[in-house]
């Protein structure tokens, strides 16, 4: 197995396991909104699965994520707790808190590659990752301050 391979299949195997997260938690939630809510988000870690093959197939290591404006809602919120009665506020922080997570991974693995190839190839990864924490704060911000609409 070569470098590019096992950081592709490392990227993997995290997102396996932040769909497999939002399914245990839409399993134990008593809402049907919030179970549909996490629903969602494991279907889109599943999609960032399918990405991630296509691009261990494909061996290409100039990954196309563009950056985003980030105005790093997440890094100033408590990530909620997951209880049976979570609210949507509650629902995105957590989900926005998993994609900080990620993103702070990449971002690691970045600064401590070696060869200029694979820190690129993280710094990629680590752009997917701001991307859907955007993304997931988007809709926190929706909710938690809903009264600014």
């Amino acid at each position: 197995m070569t470098y590019f391979t096992e950081i592709i299949q490392f990227a993997i195997d995290r997102e396996i396991e932040a769909e497999a997260f939002y399914l245990e938690i839409a399993a134990k939630t008593t809402k049907e909104a919030m179970r549909g809510i996490f629903v969602g988000f494991a279907a889109e870690e599943k999609r960032h699965q399918q990405i991630l093959k296509g691009i261990l197939n494909s061996k290409e290591t100039l990954l196309q994520f563009k950056p985003v404006s980030d105005y790093k809602i997440s890094e100033t919120v408590e990530v909620a707790g997951v209880i049976d009665e979570m609210t949507m506020k509650d629902a995105f922080s957590i989900a926005m808190k998993k994609e900080e997570e990620a993103m702070k991974l990449y971002q690691k693995l970045a600064s401590d590659a070696l060869a200029e190839e694979f820190k690129k190839l993280f710094e990629s990864l680590a752009l997917m990752e701001q991307g859907h924490k955007v993304k997931m704060e988007k809709f926190y911000s929706d909710v938690a301050y809903n009264e600014v609409w």
